[in-house]
């Protein structure tokens, strides 16, 4: 068992291995941060780090930790980064994930999580970054995204699951992004390039495999001059590429 001493130790990239000791946490009332990442950690996360009332932020990233995400992860009412991604984490996200009022970012990419985002996550009202991508979640986002606020959201990624549906058009409301990730899902319907192409913050905007019979041209018009990375592959994009691309100064990858 890995009992956590964190006491102003950096106890990342230190080749630990072992599972995470849960009855040490529970005398840590005053630790504000945990920091296990790109270790060698197996096992469950212990339902007892939901009882640390003073964490800001909870680091496991890139282990081998297994099992479910525990609800109890949305008690701790101070908690601003919530880095699990690149582990084997499977099951649903916690619906109480959305009680984290304070959270800024939250990463559960590249694990083995199922079923639909919870609708709870958009009363996150301080979230700036929200990356899922690389799992199996499922479902629309029209209805489980709808409640997002668009005044501090920068980065949103979920591709590499298996999301349907349309992409919804209040993507465009997000005014603040600058990071959308929405490639390889089974998206279909209308592409809203023309709401897309004028999202002015965007500087990295990812799009795959949108199926329609109808095809969708490039839109006239586009404020989207400070893009670097540039990806609407397999959207049956029809028609030509239009002159506005070419003063696009900061693109880099197209």
């Amino acid at each position: 068992m890995l009992t956590p001493f964190l006491g102003g130790r950096e106890l990342s990239n230190r080749e630990l291995t072992g599972q995470i000791n849960a009855t040490a946490l529970t005398s840590l009332v005053f630790l504000e941060k945990i920091d296990l990442s790109n270790n060698q950690l197996y096992g469950s996360i212990p339902v007892t780090m939901g009882n640390l009332p003073s964490l800001k932020e909870l680091r496991l990233s890139r282990n081998f930790l297994n099992g479910s995400i525990p609800s109890f992860l949305g008690n701790l009412p101070f908690l601003k980064y919530l880095s699990l991604w690149c582990n084997m984490l499977s099951g649903q996200i916690p619906k109480e994930l959305g009680n984290l009022s304070n959270l800024r970012v939250m990463n559960l990419a590249f694990n083995e999580l199922t079923g639909q985002l919870p609708p709870e996550l958009g009363r996150l009202g301080s979230l700036y970054a929200l990356e899922l991508s690389s799992n199996n979640l499922s479902g629309d986002l029209q209805g489980n995204c709808s409640h997002f606020t668009s005044d501090q959201l920068g980065w949103f990624g979920v591709g590499g699951n298996r999301l349907t549906g349309q992409i919804p058009r209040f993507i465009a409301n997000w005014t603040q992004l600058y990071y959308l990730s929405l490639s390889g899902n089974d998206f279909e319907g209308e592409l809203p390039l023309e709401l897309l192409f004028n999202m002015s913050n965007l500087e990295y905007l990812y799009v795959s495999d949108v199926r329609s019979s109808a095809g969708f041209p490039f839109p006239k018009y586009a404020n989207m001059t400070g893009i670097t990375f540039l990806m609407i592959r397999n959207c049956s994009i029809s028609g030509e590429i239009p002159p506005y691309i070419g003063d696009w100064s900061s693109l880099t990858y197209l």
